[in-house]
């Protein structure tokens, strides 16, 4: 473990570091699904503070660190999205007409995931190479010691920044606001990235003393968590069907294909379910929150002019269902036919 040197931030970024090296040698030499899930999340909260901070930072020790975590965020991904789906879907409650369909794709899942950790093992790189990288932590880390005020600034500024953001599509999403005018799309998958970023900006600026009530930060938590679980259920149909064409199963039983896409279907209407579940609260508690940061949160500088339009769809390998940060989440991904690890493309965030 390192030793905490400071406070605040930079003792966040610290744990995340320290989960890295407990978690990732479980994740890559045992494929330990807890330590692929929290190796994982500790990634991601890196980059999201590591984002926010990037004006104190030198940027090739940021560029260099980003990459470490972006190559394990894929090294990772497939794995934990396999474990994700198969024990989602073992704790499933399927109707009694459903449950052989179930079967039939856990055991499709449970060939993939063997392919895919073999595959893993011919990469070569162990843990400890992979996390040799992370050690440029410490020259980020140096450089932002004498800079404590600025980061309670930039934090400040961007928990509205990003919930601004959030709020302008989660307004359309769930029918407080109309859709834009100037043509930009509407995203839910967007929205669930963007919601996960700011409930880390939500952590760290806690760390660093900046306090959003407790009520506010756990309504928020709900949101995203039905987000998440929205995600979740939409995957799962989405790579549910893929499976079943990838290998053909109308042609050879049609009765167990049919299933199948019942139950694929099962899925997309309890991915409907989780969604409505976030409308209905973002219209009870978004204006409350809205207003509890603008209160209890100065901004140091305007930033309402500054939301620029949301860039690209991004797919992420994946979190996620249950509480985040130990709430699996799982993306799209597209099954091998052969021995290959499945790379749904990275995290792009």
């Amino acid at each position: 473990m390192s030793t905490k040197l400071a406070d605040g931030s930079l003792a966040y970024f610290d744990q995340q570091i320290d989960a890295l090296k407990t978690h990732t040698p479980a994740a890559l030499d045992a494929f330990d699904k807890t330590g692929i899930h929290q190796a994982r999340v500790a990634t991601r909260r890196l980059k999201a503070g590591l984002d926010l901070l990037q004006p104190l930072l030198d940027k090739g020790d940021l560029t260099d660190l980003s990459k470490a975590g972006k190559r394990l965020r894929r090294r990772l991904g497939p794995l934990r999205d396999l474990d994700v789906m198969i024990d989602h879907l073992r704790e499933y409650p399927a109707p009694m007409k459903l449950k052989p369909a179930v079967e039939w794709i856990v055991g499709q899942f449970e060939q993939v995931r063997q392919k895919t950790r073999q595959a893993d093992r011919q990469k070569g790189k162990k843990a400890h190479k992979l996390l040799e990288a992370f050690d440029g932590w410490w020259a980020l880390r140096h450089q932002l010691e004498p800079h404590q005020p600025a980061v309670a600034s930039l934090l400040s500024d961007a928990l509205h920044e990003r919930f601004d953001r959030f709020a302008e599509v989660a307004d359309v999403v769930s029918g407080v606001s109309e859709p834009p005018s100037n043509g930009r799309s509407i995203d839910v998958h967007e929205l669930r990235i963007d919601g996960k970023a700011l409930r880390y900006t939500f952590e760290i600026a806690d760390a660093h003393d900046i306090r959003v009530p407790k009520a506010v930060f756990k309504s928020f938590k709900a949101m995203q968590e039905s987000l998440g679980t929205w995600h979740d259920y939409v995957v799962l149909a989405d790579e549910t069907v893929k499976r079943w064409a990838e290998v053909e199963l109308a042609l050879h039983d049609p009765d167990a294909a049919s299933a199948v896409l019942d139950l694929a279907k099962q899925f997309l209407k309890d991915s409907t379910k989780h969604l409505n579940q976030f409308k209905s609260r973002w219209k009870r508690s978004g204006q409350t929150i809205r207003r509890t940061l603008q209160e209890r949160v100065p901004l140091t500088r305007d930033v309402s002019s500054e939301i620029a339009p949301a860039p690209p769809p991004r797919v992420e390998t994946i979190t996620e269902p249950g509480t985040d940060p130990d709430r699996p989440e799982i993306s799209p991904m597209t099954p091998p036919a052969s021995p290959v690890p499945i790379d749904p493309g990275g995290e792009t965030r």
